[in-house]
């Protein structure tokens, strides 16, 4: 694995699982289910690996000469609520990584209205990447005809850095230092003890319809993204709980891709890459500081330099155990991650079944700071997922900050009364 992937891995006993629903209103086979996940399977090479760890605790992703089928479970159904409490389960139920495929499914099964429930490691697929992976299953699984391919992923993440790149004397010596510095550092901090995130939280809640079109009509009339209005909604809702000390920052996700065209935006990829922002000048009105927001957000996207992140972090490896060790210690320069997903690219209508409502992709990250905001849109509701930790984000403040965000964001953007459910 590259440092990057390493560091989504955390280790074998160290559950970081990435969770994606949907609501199914028709007729499922299971034969078909079955015939999906295998072809969906075959697709992805990520998905025909197990993960071994060497004598010096560094993951290799290993490609063994069989590999298990990735697993179905199957629940019946009883209530709207047993999607939830199965994912509850799922959060904490770590893959055997040296034996098993690193995704799963969970079928929660009735006569007209099924979830499924897949889970992946997050080393091996990041948000936009699970979204693809149930549009495979769902369209298969409809078709069990149809023909998906496959690919050939990378062998190695240095692989995307150019051999002329990585020669440079001036990039050489910008490796080494900063090799260098970082073992220097982690050997600085090695005292640092674990902190234990054992009482996760998440909270998931849509908005109507009609609120999700005001939002996007006021968004498109002032020239913003919806990211940047609901970034700031959060980061200024962060700011009004009182009695915290926080940081005024936010680690935003930004999809790789757009930064690697080698990478096919239906392949396998684990992580995004994290741009920090902070909040605008206060003597601007909310518009102004989503303005300011925006611009920040795309200086910093034209300076990101991939390939350079890449070649940087491949020196890192041999450093994984410590760098797990101390992000597992530490608290994160942040408040929260924001990841905006946008509409979700899931077909509504199949020949067999449609499909109700999904549930944005969260995962619950042990390590640094474990809250994060993620949203989505489908069916024309924007979707929320709140995740944090109890021990450092108090649920109780949680809920106050979920709350002054829906106000907020409803203040700004429309003068009659709309419903947050």
């Amino acid at each position: 694995m590259s440092f990057l992937e390493g560091s989504m891995f955390a280790g074998k006993d160290t559950p970081v699982n990435l969770i994606f629903t949907v609501a199914v209103e028709g007729n499922l086979s299971g034969g078909n289910l079955e015939n999906a996940l295998q072809k969906v399977q075959n697709r992805h090479p990520l998905l025909k690996i197990v993960v071994w760890q060497d004598e010096n605790g560094i993951p290799w992703y290993v490609s063994p000469d069989e590999i298990q089928p990735i697993s179905l479970r199957i629940v019946e159904r009883l209530s709207d609520k047993d999607w939830w409490n199965e994912a509850e389960k799922e959060w904490h139920n770590p893959f055997n990584v040296e034996k098993e495929p690193l995704a799963r499914l969970v079928w929660i099964r009735s006569e007209r209205t099924s979830e499924l429930i897949l889970i992946c490691h997050h080393c091996i697929c990041d948000a936009t990447s699970v979204i693809q992976l149930m549009h495979e299953i769902l369209n298969v699984t409809d078709n069990p005809g149809m023909d998906i391919g496959s690919y050939q992923s990378v062998s190695s993440l240095m692989d995307l850095v150019p051999v002329e790149m990585q020669r440079r004397r001036a990039n050489i010596f910008m490796t080494n230092l900063i090799t260098g510095a970082t073992g220097f550092y982690l050997g600085m901090v090695s005292w640092m003890k674990e902190k234990k995130k054992d009482h996760f939280y998440t909270m998931n809640w849509k908005l109507d319809r009609d609120t999700t079109g005001l939002i996007l009509e006021k968004c498109k009339e002032e020239g913003l993204s919806v990211n940047t209005v609901l970034c700031l909604a959060f980061m200024k809702a962060f700011e009004n709980v009182r009695h915290r000390s926080i940081n005024r920052r936010v680690f935003c996700s930004v999809d790789t891709r757009r930064f690697l065209p080698e990478i096919g935006r239906d392949h396998l990829f684990p992580f995004p890459v994290m741009i920090e922002l902070s909040s605008g000048n206060k003597q601007h009105d909310f518009w102004g500081q989503a303005r300011y927001l925006r611009d920040k957000l795309y200086n910093k996207i034209e300076k990101t330099d991939i390939r350079k992140m890449l070649m940087y972090t491949e020196h890192l490896v041999s450093l994984l155990p410590k760098s797990i060790r101390y992000a597992k210690a530490g608290k994160g320069p942040h408040d929260f991650a924001f990841a905006n997903l946008g509409k979700v690219k899931i077909r509504e209508s199949y020949k067999n079944f449609s499909v109700r409502t999904v549930y944005s992709p969260s995962s619950r990250f042990p390590m640094g700071n474990p809250t994060k905001i993620s949203t989505s849109t489908f069916r024309g509701q924007i979707d929320f997922v709140f995740t944090s930790e109890e021990g450092f984000l108090k649920y109780q403040d949680a809920l106050i900050i979920k709350e002054n965000a829906m106000k907020l964001l409803l203040n700004q953007v429309a003068t009659h009364e709309s419903s947050v459910f």
